[in-house]
């Protein structure tokens, strides 16, 4: 996991597509002109913002379940609210708790495994498979836009807070062979919940609002893998 994070912290903080879904026609790049990375992992031209990067000659027809690993949690960048009149009670970083982890790694997982399950293309794994593709993800980045919903960071004389979105939430993800432990694709993304929409800030929210996200990586995902897999399968 500490190579992973030293290859996503590479990539620096702009967002990825996830694998092959964009506006235009996607093109892996190939010759000699192609720009490489790892050795194995050709840039993906017309991705829809910034870096995607695929295997080209990874065989992603054989690819029947995916193994979803727990979401990393080790590294995250937290960047802090502004804490301007009473909204930040006594001044207190907003961190994310051992009981913050264990709820966002049991939505991931919950989310991501009934999205790729209700699709029907790829069925879950629970062990490595010659068939098996293995999901890795950590999230590199939280931006929350309140101080936290407890007493030690709220005022209570304030009441509820409203905000613009519960702020914005970063992942970089790597596809591995589950046979050889070989990555076949990395991508990063980065998801502000409900812009421009004004409302409540609290935990509930909150964690709704990441469960959306969730979804939607997960279904991205999916359909993804699929456009990889029907391009071999053709």
């Amino acid at each position: 996991m500490i190579f992973l994070r030293r290859t996503f912290i590479a990539f620096g903080t702009a967002a990825i597509l996830i694998l092959m879904g964009c506006a235009g026609e996607p093109t892996i790049q190939t010759g000699e002109d192609a720009e490489v990375l790892m050795g194995n992992l050709n840039r993906v031209d017309n991705a829809r913002s910034g870096l995607a990067y695929v295997d080209p000659e990874a065989d992603y027809a054989r690819y029947q379940r995916v193994l979803i690993q727990p979401l990393n949690l080790d590294n995250v960048e937290i960047v802090q609210p502004s804490s301007s009149g009473t909204l930040n009670r006594y001044n207190r970083e907003w961190e994310l708790t051992d009981s913050d982890k264990a709820a966002l790694q049991s939505a991931y997982l919950e989310v991501m495994t009934r999205e790729i399950s209700e699709k029907g293309e790829f069925a879950i794994a629970d062990t490595n498979g010659d068939d098996v593709l293995i999901i890795s993800a950590m999230i590199t980045r939280i931006a929350p836009s309140a101080p936290k919903e407890d007493m030690a960071s709220r005022s209570s004389a304030r009441g509820r807070v409203y905000t613009d979105g519960a702020g914005s939430i970063s992942i970089a993800i790597a596809f591995m062979d589950g046979d050889s432990g070989e990555i076949v694709a990395l991508i990063k993304d980065a998801r502000r919940g409900d812009h421009n929409i004004w409302g409540i800030n609290n935990s509930v929210t909150n964690m709704a609002e990441v469960r959306r996200a969730f979804g939607s990586w997960a279904m991205r995902i999916n359909d993804g893998l699929l456009a990889l897999k029907s391009r071999d399968e053709g």
